[in-house]
């Protein structure tokens, strides 16, 4: 049936009428308005007839509702969830809430969702907004972290993965918006208190918790106020306040891996007696130019980390949270809002560390000690180690971590209807994040005598202990030590190079400040039903100071008392990581001949209180030192000018209906970036180790940074083909910046790293890093999406999407030499950092929805059931090159010359090719409950210190439940837990092969009462 164009007149006027109150969810109805709430307008106008029975859909079933209906009157392609009512979003989280949303992916910590990938791509190439405002973070990056924001605030959830020009540029792979309620637009008095209990089962297995079960209490009103004088003003108000204990179990590796040359041919590779390290032992992996080949291209190497460890946490996690919003219409015409958020939090961590600490100490096969264990070496092809025997000295780390973030954010926007066809609207927001991270750590080593003077017989060679590792092997998940006549659970055989470290490991400040104006026009159009145009001036402002140290140390005479005043008694944790060893021992003590001791074998060592512990070392009570701006410091502010102009129509195709946008965005960005340059000192320990780098003297201001502009058109398109059927697509450019924290000016030394202890001053200066490039320049690409939908019915859906990605840019590592003064004598070091280049790559996918409920079937059980089912696969030939392996090119000192790669290449950063999302569910009454699987296929995440270095995370299938029972219009209750089957966290680097790090969190159950008046 053709459309009607003829009364244009009544058009406007309906949309006139549209235009109070506001609608939630911001962007979304704006975009969908004039359609939309028009053919809802209908709707309600045909149910009025009093003898019609209105069934009212609530619980699991009514959310997934929303969600089809969010997805079917977007006029771009969006996925989203809605809340009918306060705290109502199904999740513990509103990371685990986006989750459930097609094609998005979580990146855990503490084992929750925290960073959110779209469509299987990292969260650098997505963005995030907050009542259509930019969010800052604590973390250096543009991501949001979703576990710093409770759920139970917010009442509507969106993706945009095809643009707007009107939307705020940045979000490549699409971007979420988050929106918390208007009370005017609510429309109802509330008054809603929450109650929940978080239980850990693995906290049963701790002897000292920090609390024995977690809490989360929330309170929220909303109240609506018509006066004479002063018109409508509705008031919404939240606060919540949360406790959580969330131990962790792990296995892990330093981040500075080493090539070492397994080739007796190089003296200082693996078949040497001394610990491979930079140097001879490492490859030389620069091309000659006279030969065009690299002099160790063909050698054979094995990857060996510094360091292994076991780490046991006991975790104390505190978060205060507060929300309010004003919403004023003064008169018909102009409406004020005003809302803001408050989030402190307070995390704090006791770790007990069993270290090996001289990993690259490896016995190569011309050695041959006498040991009680094998001693052969097993090598992956890859380069990955999973076998080996060698002596190092054992250390047993005491740590107390606190973290404090701070976040608050808000802003004041006004809306203005000038006349009938014209809305001017301003916002002003602002959100900033702090971010301080302390951590106390104190170092007890063994040594050829315990803290009495006797003699150890496992340690006799300085200390060293003769060892067997075993990396993943028989049926193993982590690694697994043998070790010779050595007891890792007394405390008297920890008694050398007493060390007591305080930082201030994380001193970071992100701040958004921003103003936007937009101008909507309803033009006497038949073609055209909306026009919009606006500016947006925002300034991003990031600094985060390095690492602070003040180090302490003692003699082991010293080491008597303190040991008998600080030892525990019993380990923290009972059956630490026994699930994930394959019934074997993480520690094995054989004596001489083999045979195994059963005092010191086993999945405990000895751990010390670290408060007290770095109280009796220092003498003082440990404080984190005050920051310090050095050479290494990041000091970044980016000011962005953006003006967009887009259109909506609402036209014929043929005889079929259409609809859409289509607009161009404007931006310019400028960077500057600021740190120090100045002489340097070399710093050593009472053992005459170089530790680390220091800055000495006044300290020079340098500055660096550039500016870039870019056109970013846009085009979405919906067709009607039917009552049922929808055909989308869209087209548009989009952009990318780099992260904040990578566009420093600053440098950094591995002396000041805790991976290692440099031997010399050459090395530590040889291994300085750039920590960013200010001149980097964002990513681009051009965007294609085609989607089919099918709407049979309320409770069904079937969508399949397709896109094509086509990017401009890439990372590329390069180097330039640099003069560094140390101790008055100028040294000359490479340093490496990244570009942005203008590569070119491509990534492509489709993503799938079924929705469906059996309500209609004759069957009592199935009528109460229904599914979602949610997929997307994604595929790039993207290329990122690892910073110290990978292929690149390097300064010399004269020219640039290739370095040949020694591991593949990643690919984009938080792509995975696989992520699903499904849900069962039934409901029956007030009653409902449903089981939810979610999976993600391996990913590259960057650290944030080293953002070059490989690291890969492992496949993850995570299984959850919920369950919630309404008992009537004011109580509910709630049941539900998350990662259900003990899923880990595994990674590794700098191959997918090679075992880096296994965080094991547990399962975690929540029990809630909700009281509503």
């Amino acid at each position: 049936m053709k459309k009607n164009h003829s009364n244009n007149k009544l058009t406007i006027a309906i949309r006139k009428s549209l235009f109070h109150p506001l609608v939630i969810g911001g962007a979304l109805c704006t975009s969908a308005l004039p359609v939309n709430a028009f053919t809802q307008e209908v709707k309600q106008e045909t149910q009025v007839d009093e003898n019609v029975e209105v069934i009212q859909v609530q619980g699991v079933r009514r959310t997934i509702q929303d969600a089809i209906s969010i997805k079917k009157e977007s006029i771009s392609i969006v996925d989203g969830l809605s809340a009918s009512d306060i705290g109502e979003l199904p999740a513990i989280s509103i990371g685990e809430a986006i989750e459930t949303l097609t094609g998005a992916a979580s990146h855990r910590e503490q084992g929750g969702a925290t960073e959110i990938s779209i469509r299987g791509l990292g969260s650098f190439l997505g963005s995030t907004v907050m009542n259509g405002r930019e969010a800052a973070n604590g973390s250096g990056d543009r991501s949001v972290n979703f576990s710093q924001f409770p759920s139970e605030l917010f009442n509507k959830i969106a993706i945009y993965k095809t643009q707007e020009a009107s939307l705020i540029e940045g979000g490549v792979s699409g971007q979420i918006h988050l929106d918390t309620l208007k009370p005017l637009d609510f429309g109802k008095q509330r008054f809603q208190v929450d109650v929940k209990g978080n239980y850990n089962p693995d906290n049963s297995n701790l002897e000292n918790p920090a609390n024995d079960l977690g809490t989360r209490l929330t309170a929220s009103f909303v109240n609506q106020y018509n006066t004479d004088s002063l018109g409508e003003i509705g008031i919404s108000l939240g606060i919540q306040q949360r406790t959580s204990n969330n131990p962790e179990q792990e296995a892990r590796t330093t981040s500075g891996w080493r090539d070492c040359a397994n080739e007796p041919s190089i003296a200082g590779g693996i078949y040497s007696t001394s610990n491979c390290d930079s140097g001879a032992g490492n490859l030389d992996l620069q091309v000659d130019p006279e030969t065009g080949v690299a002099p160790s291209a063909d050698i054979p190497y094995v990857f060996v980390p510094s360091q292994r460890s076991f780490r046991q946490n006991v975790t104390d996690d505190e978060r205060d949270s507060f929300f309010a919003a004003i919403q004023w219409r003064p008169t018909n015409r102009l409406e004020i809002n005003l809302d803001g958020q408050i989030s402190d939090r307070t995390f704090t961590e006791v770790r007990n560390d069993l270290v090996f600490a001289e990993n690259r100490r490896v016995f190569s096969p011309n050695v041959n000690p006498d040991v009680p264990f094998p001693t052969n070496l097993t090598v992956l092809d890859s380069g990955a180690i999973t076998s080996y025997a060698n002596d190092q000295r054992i250390e047993t780390n005491s740590q107390y971590i606190e973290r404090i973030e701070e976040y608050e954010g808000g802003g004041l926007s006004f809306a203005y209807d000038v006349n009938e066809v014209l809305r001017v609207t301003a916002d002003f927001s602002t959100s900033k994040t702090f971010r301080q991270e302390n951590i106390y750590q104190t170092r007890l080593q063994s040594n050829s005598r315990d803290i009495y003077g006797n003699l150890v017989p496992g340690a006799e060679n300085s200390g060293r202990v003769n060892t067997r590792v075993e990396v993943m092997q028989n049926g193993s998940e982590v690694p697994t030590f043998t070790v010779q006549n050595f007891d890792v659970t007394h405390h008297e055989l920890f008694s050398n190079s007493a060390r007591t470290r305080m930082d201030l490991n994380q001193f970071r400040n992100n701040k958004v400040s921003a103003f936007r104006s937009d101008v909507e026009f309803l033009p006497d159009s038949e073609s055209f039903s909306m026009l919009k145009a606006g500016v947006r001036l925002s300034t991003l402002e990031f600094d985060s100071v390095p690492r602070v140290r003040e180090e302490y140390t003692i003699g082991s005479s010293d080491l008597v008392d303190i040991n008998n005043a600080c030892a525990n008694d019993v380990f923290p944790e009972s059956g630490f990581l026994s699930g994930y060893t394959g019934g074997q021992a993480l520690i094995t003590n054989v004596d001489d001949n083999g045979n195994v001791i059963p005092q010191g074998t086993g999945n405990t060592w000895a751990t010390f209180d670290p408060i007290c512990l770095a109280t009796a070392v220092s003498g003082i009570t440990p404080t984190a030192p005050e920051p310090v701006d050095t050479v290494a410091a990041v000091d970044v502010e980016e000011d962005t000018f953006a003006a967009y102009f887009q259109a909506n129509y609402d036209i014929m195709l043929g005889d079929f209906p259409a609809r859409g946008n289509f607009g161009v965005r404007y931006v310019k960005t400028e960077v500057n970036s600021r740190s120090l340059r100045g002489n340097l000192e070399a710093q050593f320990d009472a053992d005459f180790n170089l530790v680390g780098i220091a800055e000495v003297g006044e300290l020079q201001d340098v500055y660096g940074g550039g500016e870039y502009s870019e056109i970013l058109p846009s085009f979405n398109l919906v067709v009607d083909l039917d009552n049922e059927v929808l055909l989308r697509g869209g087209i548009f450019r989009a952009l990318s910046r780099p992260d904040p924290s990578d566009l420093g000016y600053g440098r950094s030394f591995s002396g000041l790293s805790d991976s290692s202890v440099s031997e010399t001053v050459e090395d530590a200066i040889g291994l300085a890093v750039a920590n960013g490039n200010p001149f980097m320049e964002p990513f681009t690409s051009w965007n294609y999406d085609l989607a089919v939908e099918w709407y049979p019915n309320n409770d069904t859906l079937l969508a399949l999407g397709v896109y094509y990605k086509d990017f401009t840019g890439g990372f590329e590592n390069s180097s330039q030499i640099e003069t560094f003064v140390v101790d008055d004598v100028p040294i000359d070091t490479v340093v490496t950092t990244q570009n942005v280049v203008d590569d070119t790559s491509t990534i492509t996918g489709f993503e799938l929805t079924a929705t469906h409920s059996f309500s209609y079937t004759d069957i009592p059980v199935l009528q109460n059931m229904g599914f979602k089912l949610s997929y997307n696969f994604a595929n790039s030939d993207f290329e990122f090159e690892d910073a110290q392996f990978g292929a690149s090119q390097v300064f010399d000192g004269e020219q640039l010359v290739d370095r040949v790669g020694i591991v593949p290449p990643a690919n984009l950063v938080g792509l995975s090719e696989h992520v699903l999302s499904s849900q069962l569910y039934y409901q029956n009454e007030g009653f409902n409950i449903s089981f939810n699987y979610k999976y993600r296929s391996e990913y590259f995440q960057q650290f944030i210190t080293t953002p070059g270095n490989l690291r890969y995370i492992g496949d993850t299938g995570v299984y959850e439940f919920k369950s919630s029972y309404r008992y009537n219009r004011n109580w509910k209750f709630s049941l539900s837990a998350i990662n259900i089957f003990d899923e880990p966290k595994r990674q590794y680097n700098p191959t997918v092969d090679n075992f880096a790090e296994i965080n094991v969190y547990g399962p975690r159950i929540f029990a809630g009462v909700t009281y509503r008046l």
